[in-house]
């Protein structure tokens, strides 16, 4: 496995490899991680981070993934906007936080969920994400491309998706390959 140093963003959501998610970047930190990711292309890292009863920032979680920039915008706001694209999921081994400022992780990298081409099982899935791509314009604008025949691309984009108990999601995320989230989803959705 492939170890290397990453700047991370941490968030109550989470971005899985070939997701898309588009961010606000309006700290000082933000706009340096933005920076380091470009040099020698190794992006940044998306991680999800527990939420506390007062609402401040919880642990971060230990499975994350390495994302990269694919476009620029300006918000209405005047802030700058980013779209990133879910690389490969990691392991956080040593977590460092520079000051207060921003975090970094010297992570494994993990291999990708293979391919695991959908069968008649997962019709229910495909059409249930279809309407949710639907009902959310702003989601559907970002998968131009769906791969509905792909049970593990499926699975990805529902777990993205799904409100759910962040360990759980943990959980899921960490198995090596998609039939651990498929079996939830089926129980969770198709009955």
């Amino acid at each position: 496995m492939t170890q290397q140093s990453l700047a991370l963003f941490p968030l109550p959501s989470h971005i899985l490899p070939g997701g898309k998610l588009p961010l606000r970047l309006f700290e000082q930190r933000h706009l340096e991680m933005l920076k380091e990711s470009f040099i020698e292309d190794q992006g940044f890292g998306i991680v999800m981070e527990e939420s506390t009863v007062t609402g401040q920032s919880g642990r971060i979680l230990p499975i994350g993934t390495r994302v990269k920039v694919i476009d620029f915008y300006t918000l209405n706001d005047g802030l700058l906007g980013i779209t990133v694209q879910g690389l490969e999921r990691f392991y956080i081994h040593q977590l460092h936080e520079e000051g207060g400022q921003l975090k970094r992780a010297d992570v494994e990298l993990l291999p990708n969920w293979p391919q695991c081409h959908s069968d008649d099982s997962d019709a229910v899935l495909a059409t249930r994400l279809r309407d949710v791509f639907a009902q959310y314009p702003e989601l559907d604008e970002l998968y131009p491309d769906k791969r509905y025949d792909d049970a593990a691309w499926l699975c990805q984009r529902w777990l993205e998706i799904l409100p759910m108990p962040v360990q759980e999601k943990q959980g899921l995320i960490a198995k090596q390959s998609s039939e651990a989230a498929r079996h939830f989803l089926h129980k969770l959705i198709v009955t």
